[in-house]
């Protein structure tokens, strides 16, 4: 059913069918924004470009009634007066209808209330800050850190049938209460509580934490940290019994070469896996990645699920397009099934977003990753 909306919706955009009547005049451009981190400490150089691919893809077919879909990039480098300056000036100056594919490690926490304040919506490819999940007008297309956490906790008991499970995380300013939260949520669906939980892991020498771990009888570890030394100790502590659980900024193809034989480690992606082109959903991506030579990471893909979902939800807006009625279309919108994930994306009325939830698996062997089978894990609901 996930696979048939998806040919549906590229049929669309091939097509391009038109979707509003009225309103400007058929030269005028639809103006998108995006905030990315193209230089700083959180590079997502992949995601405008994906973006604005699948933009183009519809230019190229008649765009929307007409109308040409324009995606204006602003690199915010992961400072917060170059993050907000990006957001006024694509909100006032350059008059956006939305944003689109954002990709910025502090946008949501600095500009929500922009944001809500000017009646615009914001349709992240990749939400980081916590703020991206708890705002009224931001709905990401990814899990984010703390449903990928419930998923990933889930999947260790529920899934591996582990009775102890232990949480082992470097705590970033600002997430200790998603963390507790996504804890909790995981406590309340199972009955179960962390067999040991250390939010105190830093990057230097990992053998005390790992000792730790080890003694407290962890069948299962949740980890966030460094790969290559973590995994290098853990050999060491002979900890072959454990099955190591990462989140989804660990699924590198470095990192799986990280991983020593005999070891057991696995990555909780947020989308399909990137790695295996043949599972639903990634056909669309692979295709549009490839044809415009963009970098094929989770990222992109996220890029482009937005991108396809802003374009769906604009489809169906009779009568003009403007922010007014971009922003009402979301807030009144039917679920999208896109199988890129585990759950339909929907943005709707509410004053918090984070409609996508669950988790596929991978894991390290022979230094790369094994896409798992059970296919998505969505807490509550297998």
């Amino acid at each position: 059913m996930k696979h048939a909306r998806l040919v549906g919706l590229v049929a669309s955009l091939v097509l391009g069918v038109t979707a509003c009547s009225g309103g400007n005049s058929a030269s005028d451009t639809i103006k998108v924004g995006s905030i990315n981190g193209m230089t700083g400490l959180f590079q997502t150089p992949e995601v405008a470009p994906a973006v604005k691919a699948v933009f183009e893809e519809v230019n190229a077919a008649g765009g929307i009634n007409g109308r040409k879909l324009e995606l204006i990039s602003k690199d915010d480098a992961m400072n917060p007066q170059r993050s907000t300056e990006a957001a006024r000036a694509l909100i006032d100056s350059e008059g956006v209808v939305a944003l689109v594919g954002s990709s910025s490690a502090v946008d949501c926490g600095l500009n929500r209330t922009m944001y809500t304040r000017s009646n615009i919506v914001s349709i992240p490819a990749v939400g980081v800050d916590p703020a991206c999940f708890t705002s009224p007008n931001i709905a990401p297309v990814n899990p984010g850190p703390f449903k990928l956490l419930t998923a990933l906790l889930y999947y260790a008991s529920e899934t591996q049938k582990h009775d102890k499970v232990c949480l082992a995380f470097t705590v970033l300013p600002g997430s200790g209460g998603g963390i507790d939260a996504a804890i909790k949520e995981w406590s309340d669906l199972t009955g179960k509580s962390l067999a040991v939980k250390d939010t105190s892991v830093g990057q230097g020498d990992p053998t005390p934490y790992l000792v730790k771990l080890k003694a407290g009888g962890c069948q299962a570890v949740i980890y966030n940290a460094q790969v290559g030394p973590w995994f290098a100790q853990a050999k060491t502590q002979g900890m072959t019994d454990v099955d190591f659980i990462m989140m989804a900024n660990s699924y590198t193809d470095a990192n799986a070469k990280l991983i020593p034989e005999g070891l057991k480690a696995y990555v909780g992606t947020e989308w399909q896996p990137y790695t295996d082109e043949t599972l639903p959903g990634n056909d669309r991506w692979s295709q549009v990645v490839t044809k415009n030579k963009i970098q094929k990471t989770a990222f992109s893909q996220g890029a482009v699920m937005a991108a396809d979902v802003f374009v769906q939800v604009l489809k169906g807006i009779k009568g003009e397009i403007n922010r007014e009625s971009v922003t009402k279309a979301f807030k009144s919108m039917q679920p999208i099934d896109y199988p890129l994930v585990g759950t339909p994306w929907v943005f709707g009325p509410g004053q918090a977003h984070n409609p996508i939830e669950g988790s596929r698996f991978v894991k390290a062997e022979g230094g790369a990753w094994k896409v798992l089978p059970e296919g998505f894990i969505v807490p509550g609901k297998n």
